[in-house]
């Protein structure tokens, strides 16, 4: 074998190295890029359902009901008014027929004394709520949420849920990093058949 020969046989078995290390290099490298977009949406996600809780919870304390849409919520952070609220353990006497005597009942006093913004009590003047729409790290997809009522011991309970599927929240990277996606799965706050309002996260 010439030397001719021999130097192209070292240059192709040299690319065909490289080239094996390369793709080794790219299977190891894809997930742990995947987990490091992942982990900053989510991030960003878990703080914005936060968001979308707790302002649900003032809506509720306000209008006994969650609210059912993104227009309502935005409307009640823009221009709502949260109650003031002074709760005091109180007791009072009372006379029971079935004892035939006085007797002592535990109550609670509430008192409103007054109201304030919500979006300055809860986030500052400065803050945008038209934002607790969107799924962060997205180009503005939105979050899905309904509210509603389920029967818990005969009695009808207020409940909600908002959710940032998997599959709109990685939609651009979805041809690249599809077999590291549960499509299946996204976070979410609230149940629509719990009363709950922890994320699924935790």
């Amino acid at each position: 074998m010439n030397s001719t020969v021999s130097n192209v046989l070292k240059a192709v078995l040299v690319l065909a190295v490289v080239g094996l290390s390369y793709y080794l290099y790219e299977i190891i490298q894809q997930p742990i890029r995947f987990e490091k977009i992942k982990t900053e949406r989510y991030t960003k996600i878990k703080d914005r359902l936060e968001q979308i809780r707790d302002v649900q919870k003032v809506y509720r304390s306000e209008y006994l009901i969650f609210a059912k849409d993104f227009n309502s919520l935005i409307s009640f952070v823009d221009t709502g008014k949260e109650s003031i609220i002074e709760r005091k353990d109180s007791s009072f006497k009372y006379y029971n027929d079935v004892f035939q005597q006085e007797m002592e009942k535990d109550t609670t006093i509430i008192r409103v004394l007054g109201y304030r913004s919500v979006k300055e009590s809860m986030f500052g003047a400065d803050f945008d709520a038209s934002q607790l729409r969107y799924i962060p790290g997205t180009d503005n997809k939105e979050f899905t949420m309904d509210a509603g009522k389920i029967e818990v011991n005969d009695l009808p309970i207020p409940v909600f849920e908002a959710v940032a599927p998997n599959a709109t929240v990685f939609e651009d990277v979805m041809d690249d990093y599809d077999q590291f996606i549960d499509k299946n799965y996204g976070l979410k706050v609230g149940s629509m058949i719990e009363a709950k309002l922890s994320g699924n996260w935790k």
